[in-house]
């Protein structure tokens, strides 16, 4: 009978399970606004390695002696090594940020969270493209660039340096659509955060029943 106690939110009188129902989504905005801000971080942390070690080795020229019998371009090889282990970090990260921004935002539907205006379908249907894409650069795309880019360090470890510069070349010509992916989910993640702040947290978490009555 406690559930027939209501309370007044919103000029609508809600039962306590209700109320622990927006609780829950509240919550669950919360761990969803944090995990896009993460992921966020991580998909720039990427930019930004990409835009300092490669310039950097090109101006040091380095020699390694781990691959002293490859003749191709050491400055570029050695960049692909150290930031191939970061992507590797990155990608790993936008998984996982990623699965805790969709589960957290089921949750806050289950919970309570009404899609009832056109900010919040945009914000569903944002999420849902920006998925779509993480799922193709890290399922489709990712595979066979670091295949190649693993052929191309293994090859030129042992001086086979005209077969370790085709799969060089194999990877760089997948090299833009790869870029272009990062940056279509640095914006895509970036929009969301935005929306999740403007439709969440910026109108006080309005996840109940009761917000169906407000225009955000």
């Amino acid at each position: 009978m406690s559930y027939l106690k209501g309370y007044e939110h919103g000029g609508i009188v809600l039962g306590s399970g209700m109320k622990n129902a927006s609780r829950i989504a509240r919550v669950f905005e919360v761990v969803h606004v944090l995990s896009l801000s993460v992921w966020l971080g991580a998909v720039g942390l990427s930019g930004v390695v990409a835009g300092l070690i490669f310039p950097m080795m090109g101006k040091l020229q380095p020699t390694l002696g781990a691959y002293s019998a490859y003749e191709g371009d050491h400055a570029l090889l050695t960049g692909g090594l150290v930031a191939g282990e970061v992507f590797l970090y990155v990608d790993t990260a936008q998984f996982i940020c990623a699965s805790i921004a969709l589960g957290a935002f089921i949750t806050m539907i289950v919970a309570g969270y009404q899609i009832s205006t056109l900010t919040r379908a945009l914000r569903c249907a944002l999420l849902l493209l920006t998925m779509g894409l993480l799922s193709y650069h890290l399922f489709l795309l990712m595979p066979g660039m670091t295949d190649d880019l693993e052929s191309y360090w293994e090859l030129a470890r042992i001086g086979e340096t005209e077969q370790a510069d085709r799969f060089k070349n194999a990877f760089m010509a997948d090299h833009e659509k790869a870029a272009n992916s990062l940056k279509g989910l640095m914006v895509g993640v970036f929009v969301s955060l935005v929306l999740s702040v403007w439709t969440g947290v910026g109108s006080g978490m309005g996840n109940a029943p009761a917000d169906s009555s407000k225009g955000s």
